[in-house]
């Protein structure tokens, strides 16, 4: 008899723009605190896909990173997150 893992088979067939709800979470923080703007223009600085508006190109850059993580807590993933973030962003007021 055959075994299937179905974790491991959804998460090859999730969409690329699936965000679970813990990179939702983070997300939504980041936002907050970084007072990022809706529009365009943050996706080339995160290395996704332009199609993604500044807020959802955020979360599918928090999904990539939580991927990438075998274990993490939220707390210390936004702390770290954020610092990635401003490392990534130019030296502007944050003006997305």
């Amino acid at each position: 008899m055959k075994v299937i893992n179905y974790d491991k088979l959804l998460k090859a067939h999730r969409p690329s723009g699936y965000i679970s709800e813990e990179a939702n979470c983070i997300a939504n923080t980041l936002l907050c605190e970084l007072c990022l703007q809706a529009g365009s223009g943050l996706a080339r600085y995160l290395g996704v896909d332009i199609c993604f508006d500044n807020h959802m190109a955020l979360r599918v850059w928090v999904q990539k990173r939580l991927e990438a993580q075998e274990s993490y807590l939220i707390d210390e993933m936004c702390s770290q997150l954020e610092t990635e973030l401003y490392g990534l962003l130019p030296n502007t007021e944050h003006g997305f």
